[in-house]
């Protein structure tokens, strides 16, 4: 696959996402994506820690981060965190919580859609 290009906000919460899941086991087979990613990860969150609010909401929303080449493992991988993310926000909305939304339950199912979709091609 040539290129994949993620919101801030997706890429964030993706490798956080994985760092709570794999203990931040880097470098130790913590997984194809995170390990892969883990460096630009790093520099990117204390980019995001270093600005005012307003920047770093509008960073997080409005930058992108462009993955130019990914594996077919990887793409696994950030197909399944993507899926975590739909089961995470549905579940959040099925219980009513206070943080369920129905947009960010929107966000994730387009990317999975876009991923899943970017998968086949590759079949």
């Amino acid at each position: 696959m040539q290129r994949i290009e993620l919101s801030v906000h997706e890429f964030m919460t993706i490798m956080g996402s994985l760092d709570e899941h794999l203990g931040g086991k880097h470098g130790h087979d913590g997984g194809a994506l995170y390990d892969e990613w883990y460096e630009q990860w790093q520099v990117l969150d204390e980019r995001l820690e270093k600005l005012p609010l307003m920047q770093r909401a509008d960073m997080l929303f409005d930058g992108k981060v462009a993955i130019n080449t990914i594996t077919e493992p990887q793409l696994q991988e950030l197909i399944g965190a993507v899926e975590n993310q739909v089961l995470l926000h549905q579940k959040l909305i099925d219980n009513k919580d206070e943080d369920a939304d129905p947009d960010d339950l929107e966000i994730w199912q387009n990317r999975l859609n876009d991923l899943e979709e970017a998968a086949k091609s590759l079949e």
